[in-house]
């Protein structure tokens, strides 16, 4: 009877370890229309398009979980970031600021709302890998270097893993010409092959976020 016990005494040690293992990473992505898919099916978006990629490379383990909103300002995403702490999320990709610029708002309102949004998932141990983006062509050349600066200035501030340009190979320009080969009719939003040219770009920048954690 005293062996049985100490040997159930033993399994019990082991169940919670092993449960912790063998838990998915739930990577969250936290962002707009360009990360939710915007007119795209669920397979060809962002969020799936990157979980396919990280189990190709062998990261089985980690759940990509989608928590973007088309339309979402800095401000909206401060509104329901509640909603998103309930995932428990292990670590968070943060896309946002693209539709301030696009509306309007200030340049220190919108870098406001983001020192709120990450300071919020760092003060629960939520690391936090930032996203930037470019200002619409028609802002001044200041405002879109001071739009584009916005990101590093708070990855700097906050120690972040940062992919400057989260739209890097498929808004591109040929004689002052956009090029649509990659992007919707609306010439904002990528199309299904612009989607994998973005995962393509942006994971060895997520797999180093993730290896660090």
């Amino acid at each position: 009877m005293r062996i049985f016990l100490t040997v159930l005494w033993i399994v019990l040690l082991c169940v919670k370890p092993c449960l912790a293992q063998e838990e998915a990473f739930r990577l969250v992505v936290f962002g707009d229309s360009l990360s939710a898919g915007y007119k795209l099916k669920a397979e060809d978006s962002f969020y799936s398009q990157l979980q396919k990629k990280l189990i190709e490379n062998g990261y089985d383990n980690v759940k990509v979980i989608n928590a973007s909103v088309a339309g979402d300002t800095t401000q909206r995403g401060l509104n329901r970031i509640d909603k998103t702490l309930a995932l428990k999320p292990h670590a968070v990709i943060l896309e946002l600021g693209i539709n301030d610029a696009l509306q309007g708002v200030t340049l220190k309102t919108t870098q406001e709302n983001l020192q709120k949004i990450i300071e919020k998932f760092l003060n629960k141990n939520i690391p936090v890998m930032l996203v930037g983006m470019m200002a619409p062509p028609q802002a001044s050349y200041e405002g879109r270097t001071s739009f584009s600066n916005m990101y590093k200035e708070l990855s700097d501030k906050y120690n972040l893993v940062l992919y400057p340009f989260f739209m890097e190979g498929v808004i591109k320009q040929t004689f002052g010409v956009y090029d649509m080969t990659y992007l919707q009719d609306d010439g904002a939003h990528p199309n299904a092959e612009g989607v994998k040219i973005m995962v393509k770009n942006i994971f060895p920048t997520v797999e180093n976020f993730l290896l660090n954690q």
